[in-house]
């Protein structure tokens, strides 16, 4: 079971990564570069949902794998398909 404490660290990493990928945009002017950042901070973000809020971290490793997989795959596809 999760503690209080443990979400609400969660949701604060949430929101610092929310203002950091705010700030970021305002200062990188390289598209692919700010595009990769804004991917990986989706990715951290996803992680932090995945295992805190939905509780995977303890459930079957499929499960787990299943979502984890998506949230790679996914940032990775629009990261390729953007530039090409």
């Amino acid at each position: 079971m999760i503690t209080i404490k443990k979400i609400t660290l969660s949701w604060l990493l949430l929101i610092s990564l929310t203002l950091v990928s705010i700030r970021i945009s305002s200062v990188i002017d390289e598209p692919r570069l700010l595009t990769f950042i804004a991917l990986f901070i989706v990715f951290l973000k996803a992680q932090q949902i995945i295992d805190n809020f939905m509780e995977l971290k303890h459930a079957p490793r499929k499960w787990r794998f299943i979502l984890l997989s998506y949230i790679f795959f996914t940032p990775g596809i629009i990261f390729l398909i953007y530039i090409i």
